[in-house]
């Protein structure tokens, strides 16, 4: 029995450990996972490193071929697009039925959750750049806390769900932004401001311009990741920074 116990919590180390490091992107998008590589890192069995990347799997983080094994998802930059079209549409509905909708305890919703996402740390690790999961718990309130007026349920669990689905895309935008800090054409995004700008606009009840910042919001995630692929396009094309066939070390 301490046995399994002992198996099931190194199964769920190495899982949030990989996961992280994923949403990091430490491992690139569309990379190989080499269960022996990984296995050795933490030194833990191949059959607890294969167990978590089974589960990463099911999450839709980690795909599992047979005859290739395991790789990190890749970044599909028309997905990213058809789901920013989509969630543009669908959060600009729905903050616009929220203000329109608004009284004095949504404004204080929105101030409550604006304070506390500006009042936790957004790196757990300076150097990989890692997001902690509480700010993005906070992240997805104060955006939650934007549409709550709203009296569709639907419109709010569509959006929600829309949000959900781009989580991994929206992380790595954040991790691939702040790793090319040092490039020449780095352009920094000043994401607290444009927190700052929705909560306003919503305060002041300014509907119009809350759809229009929401959408600026969401495509400067697409426009952050179509950089980095056309980027890594142009690595390729040269022949500069081929990814392995294994995870890094």
């Amino acid at each position: 029995m301490r046995d399994q116990v002992k198996a099931r919590s190194l199964s769920r180390a190495v899982f949030a450990d990989i996961r992280a490091e994923i949403l990091a992107g430490t491992y690139p998008p569309g990379s190989r996972l080499s269960p022996r590589v990984i296995a050795t890192k933490a030194d833990v069995s191949l059959s607890v490193v294969r167990e978590a990347l089974t589960r990463l799997a099911e999450q839709g983080l980690v795909v599992a071929e047979p005859q290739l094994g395991f790789s990190v998802v890749s970044l599909d930059l028309d997905d990213v697009r058809d789901i920013s079209t989509v969630r543009i549409l669908i959060e600009g509905a729905a903050v616009k039925d929220a203000i329109e909708h608004a009284d004095v305890e949504y404004e204080a919703h929105v101030l409550a959750s604006h304070h506390r996402l500006t009042r936790t740390p957004l790196w757990a690790d300076e150097d990989s750049k890692t997001v902690t999961e509480e700010w993005a718990s906070a992240h997805a309130q104060f955006h939650s806390a934007l549409l709550s007026a709203s009296p569709s349920r639907r419109l709010r669990d569509l959006a929600a769900s829309l949000r959900e689905t781009a989580e991994l895309y929206r992380r790595w935008s954040g991790s691939f932004s702040a790793h090319s800090a040092d490039s020449a054409d780095y352009q920094p995004r000043d994401i607290a401001g444009e927190h700052l700008a929705l909560m306003q606009a919503a305060i002041d009840r300014d509907a119009d311009l809350a759809v229009e910042l929401i959408a600026d919001h969401i495509n400067k995630t697409t426009e952050l990741l179509a950089h980095y692929v056309e980027a890594h396009e142009d690595d390729a094309a040269a022949g500069v920074g081929e990814q392995s066939s294994s995870a890094p070390a």
